[in-house]
């Protein structure tokens, strides 16, 4: 009915019939009718070939000739009309009426009973009825459209599980045709006949299925496929099927395979990788928990001198070798052993069912008499040795990590001893190791018993030789070893992840001792600490030093962070983020041990230091090597030109100092100005240094000025 006006065409002999129906149009109020008439069967024929109307008015009774509406209604469908027509008669006829349907006709109207409502009515629902069978045609031709083209294979049956259904992907899968199968159980196409009842029964009862199935094709091949099955219903929601879309998964199922292959295992000689090697040595742990006489030993394995054979070769060469290597090893072990390459030149062995000296030191013994013999790399004779460490099973395990960490100990130890043996791992070594555990364990506490203290080492501005900074340098005060050293104890807290709350602990009283000195009116001072790598790498850094500075109440600008060159390096991409977040919140940032990496010039023009100091390596000889000198002017230099200040740590000789002020370095740290202290003797020191100082709360990246009133 598009724009409220219906095309009409009427094909009736009498006119006055042709009358009467224009004035029955004339009296719908509904939408407008446009009628055309036509009289005869052939003229109508010419006019529907040449015309398209939205609806079509035939009389039974066409004269003359032998032709009647029906006829006319058969030819016009026959023509590919689409559009509804209706059968009109004088009288009613129950059988004409029937046959008219039959034929395709919308309606069947008796002229003589039928006025204006029932004419708006019968024209109303034809055209409805029309486009609704036209809209369940053409989803029904989607559908099929959808079913013929689906890469996934689509198949239905019956409730007898009967197949009605197999598009074109199922048939390419299976290797059937579509006439083969139809009518088929379709058990016929499961692997095995347990799981198809299975399954089967599972749709029936939960009506619908998803999961991994076995198939069988036509020639009796298997193939794993993914099956979505669920109950077919028709328009009145009664079941009459089950339908199911599979989709091949032999190829998934091998990319899988290959990933978890490749997760496990070394991509340059195959072998199992660390992360396969970690899981078979815990499995077997945990058995010798279970049963006292279950035994294994691990071997360490590395190879001497491997850095020269790669270097003078070349890598490609020192891969070929690695893989002979390899193979080599398989070969003197047992299936039930495990060879495995950690990376570089490190192998690990794992022996089940060996525990005793003998049979792991024959073991070792095999292979290092193995490696005797030459290989043969590109026309040349190459010969490695190796060094192995051993640790037999033992009831003070606990960890797969210790005991690896022990063989890798005690291979060391066989390398000291001059290469090309093996050593065992002994108890007094254990004894060691059990030292290192329960130093670990120790460190988990040292916090909560308030063993932590914090050292302060001045840094002086060579300008004025006022102190304007301090380093926070954290010691632990071990209640039965005395006082341990970051050196000893911070690598542990990094592999244990302790670090984090160290560092965390160091930040917090390190700002609030620096508070303290702030309202004492020491408000020039900046304090600085040291950040692991690991700390580093936390996104979360900015938000814990923020919420610090807030809670003790210091300047941002009063407190700096020093950051070592390589992890700088190492960590570029997370670095910037985390500097834009610290810069938001004007925090100083200082670049420690400068001169020992691999930093650039562009990289310090792209990051926002304020400071960079200068490691004590470059500092140590710069009164007496020219070359050391010409280093560190060279910095200094060009860190001015990029407006960063400098500090140079280390400094231990007047010479070295007075050398520094001519290169105009801004500041500097080290034995000859003053050692670490507690906070009390900073305090002290202070005082005494700087009795009278303006409240300027500059930092070390702005110079202090001092009072001129004394």
């Amino acid at each position: 009915m598009k724009n409220n006006r219906i095309k009409i065409l009427l094909v009736d002999d009498d006119e006055d019939d042709y009358v009467i129906t224009r004035e029955l149009f004339s009296e719908i109020t509904t939408w407008k009718a446009e009628l055309d008439w036509t009289k005869t069967y052939d003229t109508a024929l010419e006019v529907i070939r040449a015309n398209d109307y939205d609806v079509y008015l035939f009389d039974y009774r066409l004269g003359p000739g032998d032709h009647t509406g029906l006829d006319l209604l058969h030819e016009t469908i026959t023509l590919g009309c689409k559009s509804p027509i209706i059968i009109l008669t004088g009288q009613g006829d129950y059988q004409v009426d029937m046959e008219a349907i039959r034929k395709g006709a919308s309606d069947y109207l008796i002229k003589g009973q039928t006025n204006s409502f029932l004419l708006e009515k019968s024209i109303r629902h034809a055209i409805e009825r029309k486009r609704a069978e036209e809209a369940i045609r053409s989803a029904r031709n989607y559908a099929e459209y959808l079913v013929a083209c689906s890469l996934d294979m689509i198949i239905a049956a019956n409730l007898n599980l009967e197949i009605t259904e197999f598009n074109p992907s199922a048939e390419k899968m299976f290797g059937y045709c579509k006439s083969e199968v139809l009518g088929k159980s379709i058990r016929i196409l499961f692997a095995d006949a347990i799981e198809s009842r299975h399954i089967i029964e599972k749709i029936l009862k939960e009506k619908s299925f998803s999961g991994e199935i076995n198939k069988r094709k036509k020639d009796g091949e298997i193939f794993p496929s993914f099956l979505s099955a669920s109950i077919l219903k028709d328009i009145n929601d009664k079941e009459i099927g089950i339908v199911g879309i599979l989709r091949d998964i032999t190829e998934r199922n091998r990319l899988i395979d290959q990933l978890r292959y490749n997760a496990f295992h070394d991509p340059l000689t195959n072998l199992p990788n660390r992360n396969l090697f970690m899981e078979r040595l815990e499995r077997l742990l945990e058995r010798s928990k279970r049963d006292r006489n279950s035994a294994f030993s691990v071997l360490f394995l590395d190879l001497d001198r491997f850095k020269i054979v790669n270097d003078s070769l070349g890598h490609l060469s020192g891969d070929k070798l690695l893989i002979s290597i390899a193979q080599k090893l398989r070969e003197c072990m047992r299936k039930s052993d495990t060879v495995a390459r950690f990376g570089g030149d490190e192998f690990a062995i794992l022996l089940d069912n060996v525990d005793d000296h003998f049979n792991a030191k024959f073991v070792a013994e095999r292979i290092l008499e193995a490696l005797k013999e030459p290989f043969i790399l590109d026309g040349r004779k190459i010969v490695v040795s190796a060094s192995i460490g051993i640790v037999l099973k033992g009831e003070f395990y606990h960890r797969p990590e210790d005991i690896l960490r022990d063989a890798d100990t005690v291979m060391y130890r066989a390398k000291m001893l001059g290469k090309a043996r093996y050593a065992i791992f002994n108890i007094e070594m254990h004894d060691s190791a059990m030292n290192f555990l329960q130093l670990e364990t120790d460190l988990r506490h040292a916090i909560e018993r308030s063993e932590l203290i914090l050292y302060y080492q001045p840094i002086v501005s060579l300008r004025t030789t006022e102190i304007v900074a301090v380093e926070s340098l954290v010691r632990w005060q071990h209640p039965q070893r005395g006082l341990i050293l970051p050196d000893e104890f911070i690598p542990l807290a990094e592999e244990t992840r302790e670090i984090d709350r160290i560092g965390y602990w160091v930040i917090q009283q390190a700002c609030a001792q620096n508070k303290r000195w702030h309202d004492m009116g020491f408000s020039n001072i900046t304090v600085t600490v040291n950040i692991s790598l690991l700390q580093f790498r936390r996104k979360e850094l900015p938000e814990q030093i923020g919420t610090i500075i807030k809670n003790t109440g210091l300047p941002a600008d009063a407190f700096e962070l020093e950051i070592t060159e390589s992890t700088v390096m190492e960590s570029k991409g997370l670095v910037l983020e985390i500097f834009k977040e610290l810069n938001k919140m004007k925090i100083h940032l200082m670049m420690d041990d400068f001169g020992i990496g691999f930093s650039s010039i562009n990289s310090l023009k792209h990051l926002p230091f304020s400071t960079l100091k200068i490691d004590r390596s470059l500092i140590l000889d710069i009164d007496t090597n020219p070359d050391a000198s010409a280093i560190v002017k060279s910095i200094i230099d060009m860190a001015h030109t990029l407006k960063i200040k400098v500090i140079a740590e280390g400094v231990e000789t007047q010479g070295q100092l007075e050398l520094l002020r001519s290169y105009n370095c801004d500041y500097a740290q080290g034995f000859l100005l003053y050692n670490p202290m507690s906070a009390e003797e900073i305090t002290n020191l202070l005082r005494q240094k700087n009795k009278k100082i303006l409240d300027t709360k500059s930092n070390i990246t702005r110079e202090y000025i001092p009072s001129t009133g004394q």
